[in-house]
């Protein structure tokens, strides 16, 4: 399964640094194409709420922590750290069972709490 924000999660997964200030440009260019006009105009595109676009940054282990709209730019912090509950993930290839897992340690519950549903 791959998601047009794939390429975030890797390269998040691949940064040493605790914190990234990033622009809208640098992100685009880590994705290969712009960012929708909701992520210029609606704070909430940015929020930790495990949709496609945050699952970019979340299974790599970081969260938005500050944005600023006005000047696009946002703020993730890598929360991953040594917490064994919150471990990087890979995007590609996952199985249900590691993304069962890799949501369990993102939310922070037993594994056993999580069902994933796949409409096509």
């Amino acid at each position: 399964m791959s998601s047009k924000y794939q390429k975030l999660t890797e390269y998040l997964s691949s940064v040493d640094e605790t914190v990234w200030e990033a622009s809208f440009e640098q992100i685009e260019r880590v994705l290969g194409f712009r960012l929708p006009e909701s992520a210029r105009q609606h704070q909430a595109w940015w929020s930790n709420q495990m949709r496609s676009q945050s699952l970019g940054w979340q299974l790599a282990g970081w969260k938005t922590t500050a944005l600023d709209l006005e000047n696009e730019k946002v703020t993730l912090v890598n929360v991953a750290g040594d917490d064994p509950k919150r471990q990087k993930m890979t995007a590609s290839p996952m199985t249900i069972q590691a993304a069962k897992d890799g949501l369990a340690a993102a939310l922070g519950i037993d594994q056993s709490q999580v069902e994933i549903t796949i409409r096509a």
